[in-house]
């Protein structure tokens, strides 16, 4: 489907104009190549956009000359992050319930319900290995967006029956692998919760037969796209609803993964002082804002999201920049490199393709090399690792086994 066609299906789906979501595309299809035509998308309006970002320069970024102690930055910039969230409990009464067991092969999955804020409970599976013999570490394993609205923590662990077209979207993004399975065999307790909007949290009616709503092989191709296009056109609604509530869609996001974290490591399987995470695309997002606030995230993967967000004002908001990732208030202070200092003392690896095309390449590299100034401004360049691989937007194999081994070291 051609770009102008699909924004006219989405604009009919929500009732009202452009209504989509800026950063995916159905998953079995590339990118347009008109998200690279040398036209700015906004047209006329791109002038004044461009004179408000000319203007940027991230003023609370650690490379700044006015901050030279590590420690009170963070602790600055840590809280003018979750000022902008503007989201949270402070009673972070938790009351899991575990729902149910299920062996697998090599370990037990749990699906767990916790409240993440008062009157809000969200579901999560929990993967203890089989082998433990102490406290081990710990993973909280993120999945992505992709446009694919169906299925959530399911696209990173093996839940049967799988659904054929879910298979196939495994088979696009994951080399056809369940992470979150493979890292619980090599030893890991993973934590694996969907984000609001996805898998059993998406967006249901009271009109959905029951194939939708209990996610069935009775659901079809055909189902599965026009869900994905509903969840699309709706997707902006929930970030213009978030904010006239006085919040954010990617504060909600964000809330709801530190609970999970927080929850991982309130397991007596866990080893507290040895946790990190890994995602790809929003996953990456999410592994950043987790890795950035959460004390007990020492080491985080983040895969094919990390970029400089002035150079994407252009031409790449539209596919590349949706309301998970928006953050009011922020980019003017830190840019998203900048967030990447907030995980000292703690490790993070970035993963990227050099044929990604959510966003210019450069960008990317100029980010990369941004974060390696911060963490050797940091004294610690060893704790940051930039890994690029000549691929697309995606988490293969080979990324795998790089992104598993680096957990490994850090972790160990």
């Amino acid at each position: 489907m051609k770009r102008r066609e699909f924004l006219k299906t989405s604009a009919l789906l929500s009732g009202a104009g452009l209504a989509v979501a800026p950063e995916k595309a159905q998953a079995a299809e590339a990118l347009p190549a008109t998200q690279w035509k040398p036209e700015p998308d906004l047209g006329t309006h791109w002038e004044v956009f461009k004179k408000i970002s000319d203007r940027c320069d991230p003023r609370m970024s650690f490379l700044n000359e006015a901050y030279t102690d590590s420690e009170a930055w963070a602790s600055d910039a840590r809280a003018h992050l979750v000022s902008c969230f503007n989201y949270t409990d402070t009673t972070r009464n938790l009351a899991p319930k575990v729902i149910g067991k299920e062996p697998c092969d090599g370990f037990t999955r749990e699906r767990v319900e916790i409240s993440t804020t008062a009157g809000h409970r969200a579901a999560l599976y929990l993967l203890v290995p089989d082998t433990l013999q102490g406290p081990a570490p710990a993973i909280v394993a993120l999945h992505d967006h992709g446009g694919y609205y169906l299925w959530g923590k399911e696209k990173i662990t093996r839940v049967e029956p799988v659904h054929p077209e879910l298979q196939k979207f495994k088979d696009q993004y994951y080399s056809g692998r369940d992470i979150a399975d493979e890292l619980a065999r090599l030893g890991y307790v993973v934590a694996v919760p969907d984000m609001m909007h996805w898998g059993e949290r998406a967006m249901y009616f009271e009109e959905d037969p029951e194939r939708i709503t209990t996610r069935s092989l009775a659901v079809s191709a055909e189902d599965i796209k026009q869900f994905n296009a509903r969840s699309w056109a709706h997707e902006e609604l929930i970030g213009r609803t978030a904010l006239a509530a006085g919040t954010s869609f990617s504060s909600i996001i964000t809330w709801d993964d530190q609970c999970a974290a927080d929850y991982l490591c309130s397991r007596p399987e866990v080893d507290a002082n040895r946790v990190g995470c890994v995602g790809l695309s929003l996953g990456s997002v999410r592994s950043i804002f987790l890795g950035a606030l959460h004390p007990r995230v020492r080491a985080s993967v983040a895969v094919c999201w990390m970029a400089e967000y002035q150079a994407l004002i252009r031409n790449n908001v539209r596919w590349a920049v949706g309301f998970t990732k928006l953050v009011p208030g922020l980019y003017g202070a830190l840019d998203w490199p900048d967030l990447a200092g907030l995980h000292y003392p703690g490790a993070l690896m970035t993963i990227n393709g050099l044929k990604d095309e959510l966003y210019p390449l450069e960008s990317t590299q100029r980010a990369v090399a941004k974060i390696e100034r911060i963490f050797e401004k940091m004294g610690a360049p060893e704790n940051y690792e930039g890994v690029f691989f000549d691929g697309p937007h995606e988490f293969n194999t080979a990324m795998q086994e790089k992104a598993f081994a680096w957990l490994a070291s850090q972790l160990a």
